[in-house]
């Protein structure tokens, strides 16, 4: 793509250290397109071990990183997050490598958790870096700018695979692995070379902070948290409920599958930024989660009609779904970029983004086994009622965020700071 089309497109922050940190995002979302697409058989047919034991594993790894999240955040606040995101960098890129020489299900299931810890720590502290890394003029678009070089990196990261899996022998899907460590390792090389300042809170300020509500005391925080989890649910409609309808209970090809997943990402790439800068302030995001919920619902209704239609017709209703799916996920992805900065103490964002990321790791934990039973299990009665969920969650999560949104006085105060002896790249705007 030409420069100036990505200029114009503000795909990519401005020179300086956001966009070594957008760079470094699509280059580790390269790796996670190669894992997500090749990970699995790699365990399966390379490792030798079974579905289900590769299945536990992971859940394990994914449900301990969930319960640490909110340590991360902490260290973020303490130490600085690009320490903490570049150290969880390293740790990925280290246990990529090792389970390249993993064997058994006992080392296996040691390496997951590790893995699973780092990965979810990196998800919960990723919003205190980009918040360290920007004032607050452009946090919510840098994020929605780290969101479509993630949709990059991963759909060259599964192009990618693709060849491992016509492959198909061990030692293509070993180098899917060992890629991902490769990349995780080059991602980390080019954050370390970033310098951020990171402010230390000054005593009076400390007190302040601990008579304050912290994330988990933070009632109005954590009903915006949930509600925005149950939004998050939409993800897992893509990634796994749709492949499986589309394959078992309508009569379209199964490569239409790729081609929801092709337009969609092409959408997602080209529109999310400008659809977040819509949602700069609370009661405007707010409002696009109210959008968000009717949207998904008719894209539900919409998926619901496919299961009686021909193979033609049934094509181009899945492209309709495509577009009406498409603008759910960016009307609900730039609300939560809004909720999760705006709504948060300026004091512990690594707390408070810690924590706000827990509603959607939660929910992808649980999403296959809902949709499996609500969906999947009762076809058309199930998308009937999963589309009034959606509606629901969409008023619940603009309810919780309005009314946060008043109570905000009262726990955010501007904590007064004392730079520590870490450089600051001229570059970055620190927060």
């Amino acid at each position: 793509m030409d420069s100036r089309v990505i200029a114009k497109l503000q795909l990519l922050p401005p020179p300086g250290g956001l966009r070594r940190f957008a760079v470094a995002n699509l280059i580790n979302t390269v790796g996670s397109g190669l894992y997500i697409t090749g990970g699995t058989l790699f365990f399966t047919r390379t490792v030798g071990l079974s579905v289900e034991q590769t299945a536990f594993g992971l859940t394990v790894g994914t449900g301990v990183g969930l319960a640490l999240m909110m340590v991360f955040g902490r260290l973020a606040d303490r130490f600085g997050p690009k320490l903490v995101y570049v150290s969880l960098l390293v740790v990925q890129a280290m246990m990529m490598a090792v389970f390249t020489q993993v064997r058994s299900f006992s080392w296996f299931l040691v390496v997951a958790t590790i893995s699973g810890i780092a990965d979810r720590g990196i998800s919960g502290t990723v919003g205190s870096l980009i918040h360290a890394m920007s004032d607050g003029g452009n946090r919510i678009t840098a994020r929605a700018q780290l969101r479509t070089a993630t949709n990059v990196g991963l759909g060259l990261g599964t192009l990618i695979a693709g060849a491992a899996l016509l492959v198909d022998t061990p030692q293509a899907y070993t180098f899917v692995v060992a890629g991902n460590a490769v990349l995780f390792a080059a991602a980390a090389s080019m954050l370390a070379g970033v310098h951020v300042a990171h402010h230390r809170v000054s005593r009076a300020a400390a007190v302040g902070a601990v008579r304050a509500p912290g994330p988990l005391r933070d009632t109005r925080y954590l009903a915006v948290t949930a509600a925005n989890g149950l939004l998050a649910l939409h993800a897992s409609v893509l990634s796994f409920a749709l492949p499986l309808w589309v394959a078992d209970h309508t009569g379209a090809p199964k490569w239409s599958i790729a081609m929801v997943m092709i337009v969609n990402t092409v959408i997602v790439v080209l529109l999310q930024v400008r659809v977040s800068q819509r949602a700069s302030a609370v009661p405007q995001a707010a409002r696009m989660a109210r959008l968000t919920g009717i949207a998904l619902a008719a894209a539900c209704l919409t998926l619901a009609a496919t299961e009686s239609l021909g193979p033609v017709l049934c094509i181009a209703v899945l492209l309709l779904w495509t577009v009406i799916y498409t603008a759910g996920e960016l009307w609900q992805t730039s609300a939560e970029f809004c909720f999760g900065f705006e709504l948060a103490s300026d004091d512990a964002q690594g707390a408070y983004q810690s924590v706000f990321a827990l509603g959607p790791g939660v929910m992808r934990a649980l999403a296959p086994t809902l949709l499996a039973t609500l969906v999947l299990g009762n076809g058309t009665r199930g998308w009937i009622v999963l589309a009034g969920f959606f509606v629901v969650s969409g008023f619940l999560a603009s309810t919780a965020a309005l009314a946060a949104n008043r109570n905000r006085p009262a726990f955010r105060r501007p904590a007064a700071t004392t730079p520590s002896t870490l450089p600051a790249d001229r570059s970055v705007a620190s927060s």
